[in-house]
């Protein structure tokens, strides 16, 4: 039996189809490094892939820029979810609980 490792990215994956379950996000591996990292979608837009870097999540653009996100993986949700034009429900950070 082979049990994979639930890491960033996967934290990050999970914490997606939780906080924004329309887009479609899947976990693939780096071409070069062989890293784990999301590609994620909604509507027509082109994919962000989001990469963890060891201290925090990153988007990854083509053109080799990179962009810092949040390290809490729901934080990092959200505003993945919000560069697409998803909607998430309240903010993950200002969440009131009973």
């Amino acid at each position: 039996m082979r049990l994979d490792h639930f890491g960033p990215v996967e934290k990050l994956h999970a914490a997606l189809r939780r906080r924004a379950p329309q887009v479609a996000v899947a976990v693939e591996r780096g071409e070069q490094d062989g890293f784990p990292r999301l590609r994620v979608t909604y509507r027509h837009l082109a994919p962000l892939i989001v990469a963890w870097d060891g201290t925090t999540y990153r988007y990854l653009f083509e053109r080799g820029d990179e962009e810092r996100l949040p390290a809490d993986p729901e934080k990092a949700a959200d505003r993945v979810a919000g560069a697409l034009g998803a909607r998430v429900p309240v903010p993950a950070a200002t969440e009131e609980r009973p």
